[in-house]
């Protein structure tokens, strides 16, 4: 599951070094795992944990000025557990991949649910890095989603900061989120945001999606190996 251990020619090294949006040292602590039905890429080093998907990288600290980073600690964990469990497939030309389904189902599957409860939660946080939050565009769809993330932190926040006279529980946080978020929207113009579109066309558009990252990678991998 480690990579550091795998030589790389000076092309290589040259290649990453003009392509990379993050230069990663491989380091005595280094680690990491690509899960390739997630398109997602988690390493640790020392210093950082840097979280790669096909259009960003986010990179945390180990140390914050508030102490021991827990996205680093997290994603750290997730990755010696990932190590631990069979989560390997064979693709259809007999390629190796890491699934990231899997992993989560043969840990779900295990009668002792603490590595699965860890797993799980730091999947619910590492969904937010999926986020159209994240993404910016000029579509209908694209620009309405941008202002949607950005109304709805400010309503989430405002109800976080809000005084509290009484207690608030979980759902009265949610219902609070809404009705402010409902009322940020009142007055604006409703219009088509996504067209129709059915599950079954929606499945394949994402297949066909998933398939091109696939074959991209497997070209970059032949080049690899014929520049060695």
């Amino acid at each position: 599951m480690k990579t550091n251990n795998i030589k790389q020619t000076k092309g290589d090294l040259e290649r990453r070094m003009r392509n990379a949006l993050v230069l990663v040292p491989k380091d005595k602590e280094y680690q990491s795992i690509y899960f390739d039905d997630k398109g997602v890429k988690l390493e640790v080093t020392e210093d950082f944990a840097i979280i790669s998907t096909g259009f960003h990288q986010h990179v945390f600290s180990s140390i914050t000025a508030a102490g021991a980073s827990l996205p680093y600690l997290y994603t750290r964990r997730f990755i010696e557990i990932a190590s631990t469990v069979d989560c390997v497939v064979k693709d259809a030309k007999g390629y190796v991949r890491h699934s990231y389904s899997k992993l989560m189902n043969e840990l779900k599957a295990k009668e002792d649910k603490s590595d699965f409860n860890v797993c799980w939660f730091y999947d619910l946080w590492l969904n937010n890095i999926f986020h159209p939050l994240y993404g910016i565009g000029e579509t209908s769809a694209e620009t309405f989603l941008v202002y949607e993330s950005y109304m709805h932190n400010v309503a989430r926040n405002q109800v976080i900061l809000s005084e509290k006279k009484e207690d608030m529980t979980n759902k009265q946080f949610v219902a609070a989120t809404i009705e402010l978020l409902n009322k940020f929207l009142e007055g604006s113009e409703e219009h088509v945001i996504f067209e129709k579109r059915t599950d079954e066309e929606k499945v394949k558009a994402e297949v066909e999606a998933l398939q091109e990252v696939q074959q991209e990678k497997v070209v970059e991998e032949q080049a690899n190996g014929s520049e060695s």
